[in-house]
C-alpha cells in the first residue's frame, strides 16, 4: 500500500502524514483540505468501523513523474507532472 501527493503542490514531507489539524493548517490555500482535486491520497487506518487500528509503518518515498495529460487532441506536449508516493508496509 502506499499514499502520495501531488509535487505540484505539496512538499515531499507532506507523504505519508497524518490527517489532523496540524496537517490542515500547514496545506496552502490552494490546495483543497479534503483532496478533492487529488492533491492528495489517504489511508484511513481507524476509526469507528475498524475492530482494531491497522498497524502498520511508513516506509520510503519515491518520487514518480508521469507525461502530463494533452489538454487536446492537436497539443504537442512534451510537459511532465509527479507525485510523491510512501509505502505503508504492514506489520
Amino acid at each position: 500500500m502506499e499514499v502520495c501527493i501531488d509535487a505540484q503542490l505539496l512538499y515531499p514531507s507532506f507523504a505519508g502524514r497524518e490527517i489532523d489539524s496540524q496537517f490542515l493548517d500547514d496545506l496552502p490555500p490552494e490546495v483543497d483540505p479534503c483532496g478533492e482535486n487529488a492533491e492528495f491520497h489517504a489511508f484511513c487506518y481507524d476509526g469507528p468501523i475498524f475492530n482494531k487500528p491497522v498497524e502498520f509503518d511508513l516506509g520510503d518515498r519515491i518520487y514518480k513523474q508521469y507525461p502530463a495529460p494533452k489538454q487536446d487532441d492537436k497539443q504537442d506536449n512534451n510537459e511532465t507532472m509527479g507525485s510523491w508516493f510512501r509505502d505503508l508496509l504492514a506489520k
